[in-house]
């Protein structure tokens, strides 16, 4: 952990483990979207598509131009799908490094068209179809209108139309259940229309695990390849294996006297003679203020609640019942050390947030350690 103040210990065959999972729940003519948007949720996205497309997924997901550069830079040459439509500035950029790019609107496919036309390219979309989301996408009533405007478009080639779901993490959901028939009853309409599209893709992590149905001809797991279940009721004979382990060092034991209050805010007050360990870690790194005085740390096997309120670049953690605690010894805040194991999930749970912001707020200055490459 040399010249970091933490790091996170991501083990690749815990992932690929997680995707064979994804398969397993899928039919077998179905293909993957390896979502690796915001850094891989936190994990690293080149290290993490890298395995992606060795585990043979057909396509890789992020959020922006900007993200799928990143990829293209490190000589990853797989499908890669901009799930956000881009801005005007990114486009020419998007076409010249072969990008798939989610569209919402006519204007933006025309200015891909132009763009294509005169690069020399036919630049695939995938049109994103508004199923009950609320935010990207044609809406249900002008989607066949619009897609069929598309085929008028030079230079650009429907490659998928999509939806994407707001409350699959309930399992029987009515309202994705709807969404899931309606989307099915456009395609049929879209087909009618005699408009070319080469494959349908709509569910996310929280989809594959709870509606079957919605498999289509592509899914787009993200979570749940990263360890985390996504639903309420996760199924109980499969499991995931966690990706992501965070640590970090004691820098300082320190013993406080009775009366002596911690951090800023003064929110904790030993009650008697108290012994500390300093964490070089804080809520700049990532390690969220709302578990002040509510997050544990693990050191020796044995759980050390925090004292205080998180400060920018330390906490500090309660080691009176742990006298073998010293300079330099392990504190793991994320994973497992002698039986105890604290979880992404339970991170999110105390500090009233879900376990997306946790992985995906997980900061730069957090060192990234790959196992299993």
């Amino acid at each position: 952990m040399r010249g970091a103040g933490s790091r996170a210990v991501i083990d690749l065959d815990a992932y690929a483990h997680n995707l064979m999972v994804v398969r397993n729940l899928i039919p077998r003519s179905t293909r993957i979207l390896a979502v690796v948007k915001a850094n891989a949720y936190g994990h690293g996205a080149v290290a993490v598509a890298r395995r992606a497309v060795a585990e043979g997924v057909a396509m890789l997901g992020v959020a922006t131009v900007e993200e799928a550069l990143e990829l293209r830079r490190a000589d990853i040459e797989a499908p890669i799908v901009v799930l956000l439509q881009p801005p005007p500035a990114s486009l020419a950029a998007a076409i010249e490094h072969d990008l798939r790019l989610t569209v919402s609107d006519i204007y933006s496919s025309e200015r891909i068209g132009d763009l294509a036309r005169r690069a020399g390219k036919v630049a695939p979309i995938h049109c994103k179809v508004d199923s009950g989301m609320g935010r990207q996408g044609f809406g249900m009533s002008e989607a066949v209108d619009g897609l069929l405007f598309l085929t008028r478009i030079s230079h650009i080639d429907i490659e998928a139309v999509w939806t994407h779901f707001p409350i699959a993490e309930t399992a029987k959901d009515p309202f994705t259940a709807n969404q899931t028939k309606q989307f099915k009853q456009l395609l049929r309409k879209i087909e009618k229309e005699g408009i070319p599209f080469e494959m349908a893709h709509a569910a996310n992590s929280a989809a594959i695990v709870n509606f079957p149905a919605a498999a289509f001809d592509m899914v787009r797991p993200g979570l749940m390849t990263y360890g985390v279940w996504p639903c309420e009721q996760p199924p109980e004979d499969v499991r995931l294996e966690p990706v992501l382990r965070w640590e970090t060092q004691i820098v300082l034991i320190k013993e406080l006297s009775a009366g002596a209050t911690v951090g800023y805010g003064r929110t904790y007050k030993a009650g008697q003679t108290m012994r500390t360990a300093v964490l070089p870690v804080g809520y700049a790194d990532g390690y969220k203020y709302g578990l002040s005085n509510k997050g544990e740390a693990v050191i020796h096997g044995k759980r050390c609640p925090i004292r205080g309120n998180i400060s920018m670049d330390q906490i500090v953690v309660d080691v009176t019942h742990l006298p073998e605690a010293s300079l330099g010894d392990t504190a793991t805040l994320v994973g497992e050390d002698g039986g105890e194991r604290i979880t992404v999930e339970e991170l999110a749970h105390k500090a009233g947030t879900i376990p997306y912001d946790i992985l995906t707020g997980i900061g730069r200055r957090v060192a990234r350690v790959y196992r299993n490459e």
